[in-house]
């Protein structure tokens, strides 16, 4: 017989203890598919919203500080171009999601009016700034999208002839400046507006999107939330690669006829800087910004790990690719004999055909109907 000890009693009890706190932590944790939404949406989504409201603050900041100068100064004028590059990477981040608070009331269209195939930008805010009407935030919010967010200050602040410093000092500078101080402040409110509806405090679409079941009748499970991720990934990358390189270059086409004014931000010669941080920005939502994201599901949940660090490695590639371009995708001549554009595409191809295939297939999701088809 063992004889049974006060130590050994006492042992036991901690053993029983321990297994029970065990056991109450899992019972506790989110399962995989809920930890990967709640991550990916409060390490990713909110703080991304958060910045383009932040920065598009600083941008409608800057263009009251240099409007409201005696006198114009290039050093005020260069600083609300610097915020206005900011906001356009910060917009780069949440560009791309397929769902949500964006896709109502034409939010995305308010932010950024592209492709402008008809030149409407310069020619709508043109006859504004002719009209005797007063140019404050109502009558931007007025407005049609082309003569709203960072599209119109694109044109007032990098165009050749109409966003030059010298624009803002000659006989219509005043009204010029009335212009950019209204689309810039109504920018931000387009901006706080989105991250209000998502943050808690606000319109919370962070609990609709993260909380999934049967009460919930836009995400009634788990896998219509993580399908929406799905289709941002994919439509994202069939975004940069068809309408954002391809067809501006002419490299989508026997042809090979450029249409370089169909280009994003080609006014201020920044499309390449916004593709790249596309291209950083859906990485994130991937991996949701070293949080518990789509990667460590298709590892941890489908067991494979190997197609997660392929679509690590290729969007690392990606990025590589497109910082590697030289200049601007402007000021590219001769498109299908550059050997650094041919490399981007041919990285961009690879990147999607995992995304749009074997993805779907290894998480057992289907597309959606917002992701592209690339016809």
């Amino acid at each position: 017989m063992i004889a049974i000890t006060t130590q050994t009693i006492k042992s036991m009890a901690r053993g029983a203890l321990a297994v029970s706190a065990v056991s109450l932590i899992a019972a506790c944790s989110p399962p995989p598919a809920a930890k990967v939404l709640a991550d990916t949406s409060e390490r990713y989504i909110l703080t991304s919203y958060h910045e383009f409201s932040t920065t598009s603050l600083q941008l409608a900041e800057a263009a009251a500080q240099f409007c409201a100068a005696p006198t114009q100064s290039s050093e005020t004028f260069e600083e609300v171009r610097t915020q206005w590059r900011r906001s356009v990477i910060a917009w780069s981040g949440v560009q791309n999601l397929q769902f949500g608070p964006l896709l109502v009331d034409n939010q995305a269209w308010k932010i950024q009016f592209w492709p402008d195939k008809k030149n409407l930008i310069a020619r709508k805010v043109e006859t504004l700034l002719r009209s005797e009407e007063a140019l404050d935030i109502k009558r931007i919010d007025d407005s049609s999208v082309v003569v709203q967010g960072l599209s119109s200050l694109e044109y007032l602040l990098f165009d050749q002839a109409a966003g030059k410093l010298d624009s803002y000092s000659n006989a219509t500078g005043a009204r010029r400046c009335d212009l950019l101080v209204a689309v810039a402040t109504h920018l931000h409110g387009v901006a706080a507006g989105l991250y209000d509806a998502w943050r808690p405090e606000g319109g919370d679409y962070l609990h609709s999107f993260i909380k999934t079941g049967k009460n919930n009748p836009e995400y009634p499970d788990d896998s219509i939330a993580l399908a929406n991720l799905l289709d941002t990934l994919v439509a994202g990358v069939e975004l940069i690669k068809r309408d954002k390189f391809e067809r501006p270059l002419g490299l989508d086409s026997d042809t090979g006829r450029a249409q370089i004014y169909l280009l994003e931000w080609w006014r201020s010669q920044y499309a390449k800087e916004a593709i790249t941080a596309n291209l950083n920005s859906l990485q994130t939502l991937f991996n949701a910004n070293d949080g518990y994201g789509l990667d460590d599901y298709l590892t941890d949940v489908k067991q494979r790990g190997d197609l997660s660090t392929k679509i690590q490695q290729g969007f690392t590639s990606s990025i590589a690719s497109a910082k590697a371009i030289p200049n601007s995708l402007f000021s590219t001549a001769k498109p299908r004999e550059q050997a650094e554009l041919i490399a981007f595409q041919s990285e961009l191809s690879q990147l999607l055909s995992l995304l749009r295939t074997d993805l779907p297939e290894a998480l057992g999701i289907s597309l959606g109907f917002n992701a592209k088809d690339g016809d």
